[in-house]
């Protein structure tokens, strides 16, 4: 068996006359499968999301107690910076 570029497009090759019937015959047969396709999946995630069940295979993992100490230290670090501009620091206008 040979296969060549020729032979392949010969077979989406027309013909002597254009088939719009057909072209969109097809082109809503593809368009109907795929919305059934589609409302089927929707429908099934549905009824998982009824039932409780989790979608997908994502799993949600808890913070350790040392990421939460770090983002804590992060925060308190950032008020005492926040501080020390209201208070501490002096800036001077250049312009004057």
């Amino acid at each position: 068996m040979k296969l060549s570029l020729g032979s392949i497009t010969k077979k989406f090759h027309y013909g002597d006359q254009p088939r719009p019937g057909r072209d969109w015959l097809m082109l809503l047969s593809v368009f109907i499968i795929a919305l059934a396709l589609s409302v089927v999946y929707n429908l099934y995630t549905f009824s998982q999301v009824t039932r409780g069940e989790k979608i997908g295979n994502a799993s949600v993992t808890t913070p350790t107690q040392i990421k939460l100490n770090q983002v804590k230290n992060l925060f308190d670090a950032r008020a005492a910076e926040r501080a020390h501009y209201t208070s501490d620091y002096r800036f001077v206008d250049p312009s004057l």
